[in-house]
C-alpha cells in the first residue's frame, strides 16, 4: 500500500483527501491511500525523519511550511528553489525530492479559462508561497506589468525580486490596496492567493466594494466557498470570475504523476474531477 499525505496547519478545510482518492479511482489505482496531517512547525523535522525511512510515499505540503520544509530535504526542483516554496515531496528510498506543482496548476487554470498573459496588466494579492506560484508563471508568459499589493513589504519585495529574477523586462510594483483601487481599471486580472475569504470566514474580502470593471477577471485561488466574497464583488460589478478549484485539481493530479510516474495527466478526466470536487464543497 503506498501511502501520501497533506501536510500543514490547520487543515481542517482540506479537500485534497477526497480529490486524492477520486484521482486514484478514476486511474484504477487501489492500493494507495491519502489524509491530512496536520502539523505545528515544531514537529517538522521529526516528522521528516521518519518519512525518509518509509513513513510515506510522498506528501504534499500547505501553509505555513512550503518553506521551512526545503531544509529538510535531499534536492529541489529548480522553480521550487528559485520561488522557495515546495508542495510536494517525492520519496525514492530514503532520498527526497521537492517540486512546486502550484505552478504547474495556476498555468492550467489559465489556459483552461483562455487567459491571455503576454502584454496584460495583473495584481497579485498575497506575497506567500501560492503568491510565488502565480508570480512564476505570469513573469515567464511575459506580463507587461505585475502589481503586488501584502501587508508585509518585505514580503512583497521578495515577490518582487522573484517576478525580475525570471524575467527582468516586467514592470513590477509594491503598491497598497488604496492605490491599486486608483488604477483599477488598467488592470486585465486580480489574483488572490491569500486565505482571506475562505470558509469560515465566507464574509471577508482582501478588496472594497466597487473595485472591479467589467473588463477585469477576478481569479481566487480560495476554493471553499466556490464563491467568494471577493468573486461575488467582482461578479456583481459585471467582472468575470474564477475560483480555485480547477488550479487545486491539476496541481493534485501533477503530484499524483510525480508519486507515480507516466504521463497521468493524459489518462483522467480534470473536468469530472471538477465537477466531483464541486459537489463535495456546495
Amino acid at each position: 500500500m503506498k501511502r501520501f499525505a497533506l501536510l500543514g496547519e490547520p487543515l481542517g478545510h482540506s479537500m485534497s483527501p477526497a480529490l486524492h482518492k477520486a484521482i486514484y479511482r478514476q486511474l484504477e489505482i487501489d492500493d494507495a491511500s491519502y489524509r491530512t496531517v496536520e502539523l505545528p512547525q515544531d514537529r517538522l523535522k521529526s516528522f521528516f525523519t521518519g518519512f525518509r525511512v518509509g513513513g510515506f510515499d510522498g506528501v504534499n505540503v500547505t501553509t505555513p511550511h512550503k518553506a521551512s520544509v526545503i531544509d529538510l530535504l535531499d534536492e529541489v526542483d529548480s522553480k521550487a528553489r528559485l520561488l522557495n516554496a515546495v508542495n510536494c515531496v517525492n520519496r525514492v528510498g530514503n532520498k527526497l525530492t521537492g517540486y512546486n506543482t502550484d505552478v504547474m496548476g495556476f498555468a492550467y487554470s489559465l489556459r483552461q479559462n483562455d487567459v491571455d498573459i503576454e502584454g496584460n496588466q495583473f495584481a497579485i494579492l498575497g506575497a506567500g508561497g501560492s503568491a510565488q506560484a502565480v508570480a512564476a508563471v505570469l513573469a515567464e508568459g511575459e506580463a507587461s506589468k505585475i502589481s503586488i499589493v501584502n501587508r508585509t513589504p518585505e514580503h512583497a519585495e521578495e515577490l518582487k525580486n522573484t517576478i525580475l529574477s525570471v524575467n527582468e523586462s516586467i514592470e513590477v510594483e509594491v503598491v497598497s490596496t488604496d492605490e491599486l483601487a486608483t488604477r483599477s481599471k488598467d488592470l486585465d486580472c486580480v489574483i488572490n492567493t491569500t486565505s482571506v475569504g475562505m470558509s469560515p470566514n465566507v464574509n471577508d474580502s482582501p478588496l472594497p466594494d466597487n473595485f472591479f470593471t467589467e473588463n477585469t477577471l477576478a481569479f481566487d485561488l480560495v476554493y471553499n466557498p466556490l464563491e467568494s466574497k471577493f468573486l461575488q464583488q467582482a461578479q456583481s460589478q459585471g467582472a468575470s470570475v474564477v475560483n480555485g478549484v480547477q488550479m487545486l485539481v491539476a496541481q493534485a493530479v501533477y503530484s499524483v504523476e510525480i508519486w507515480m510516474g507516466g504521463n497521468i495527466v493524459a489518462h483522467v478526466d480534470m473536468n469530472a474531477l471538477v465537477r466531483d470536487l464541486e459537489k463535495t464543497i456546495k
